[in-house]
C-alpha cells in the first residue's frame, strides 16, 4: 500500500507533531486574561534549565519562560516535546526545581527552530518568585 507522503515529506510521529504556524508572542495583554487557567498570566523573562524526564528522549537545555501564573508557564524552547512529557524545571528564581508535564507544543514558525511550550505544574504555586502576586494567585 503506497503511503500518501514521499519520504522527504512525510510528518513526524504523531508523539512530536506540534502546529506549524506562526505564533504572536505579543504577550502585553496576558495579565489581563484570567478565570479557568488559575491566576492572572504575568509576561515575564526568566532564564531556566528544562529536564525531559522522558527515558526515550532525554535531553537537558537552557530556555527562557515567557509567561508565568501558578499554575504553569510558556516556555520558548529549541526542541519540540510530545505532549504529555513530564518535565523539571530548575534553576527557578523561588530556589529548587518543580516538575511539571508538557500541555501543549507550538512551532513559532516555518524556519526557526524553536518552540513554544504550555507546561503545568504538578503542584501550583510562586515558583517564580514574583515578589507581589495578584490576588488571585492565592491557592
Amino acid at each position: 500500500m503506497r503511503t500518501p507522503f514521499t519520504k522527504s515529506e512525510r510528518p513526524p510521529p504523531r508523539s512530536l507533531r506540534c502546529r506549524h504556524k506562526p505564533v504572536d508572542l505579543n504577550v502585553g495583554l496576558a495579565e489581563k486574561k484570567t478565570g479557568a487557567r488559575g491566576g492572572t498570566r504575568i509576561p515575564c523573562e526568566i532564564p531556566i534549565t528544562l529536564v525531559s524526564l522522558d527515558p526515550a528522549n532525554p535531553l537537558t537545555e537552557t530556555c527562557v519562560v515567557i509567561l508565568v501564573n501558578p499554575q504553569g508557564c510558556a516556555v520558548r524552547f529549541g526542541h519540540p516535546l510530545a505532549v504529555g512529557t513530564t518535565v523539571r524545571l530548575e534553576r527557578l528564581p523561588a530556589g529548587g526545581s518543580v516538575i511539571g508535564r508538557v500541555v501543549n507544543c507550538i512551532s513559532v514558525g516555518q524556519y526557526e527552530k524553536l518552540w513554544l511550550l504550555g507546561l503545568a505544574l504538578d503542584e501550583p504555586g510562586n515558583v517564580w518568585g514574583i515578589p507581589s502576586p495578584p490576588q488571585d494567585w492565592t491557592l
